[in-house]
């Protein structure tokens, strides 16, 4: 099990690492990194779910209307 410390210390490091990233990017892209961020922490959620019920990677459950007809993810257009 992580100990508290640890969990704070890999907190602090994902701040780093999120201001590192704002820094390598073009002005203006900040809003790009946060819908970036949230469907990484979405795509995580469900997997966590998915593994904690036993459906592992074999997509029960899986929400399809994300999913193009040839099973792809739709391009998601950022404005």
């Amino acid at each position: 099990m992580i100990s508290e410390n640890m969990m704070k210390r890999l907190k602090k490091a994902a701040g780093y690492q999120r201001q590192a990233i704002l820094a390598l990017l073009p002005e203006g892209m900040e809003g790009h990194l946060d819908v970036i961020e949230k469907e990484l922490k979405e795509m995580f959620a469900e997997t966590f779910v998915n593994a904690m019920s036993g459906r592992g990677e074999s997509g029960a459950g899986k929400d399809k209307s994300k999913e193009g007809a040839s099973g792809n993810v739709k391009k998601v257009t950022i404005e």
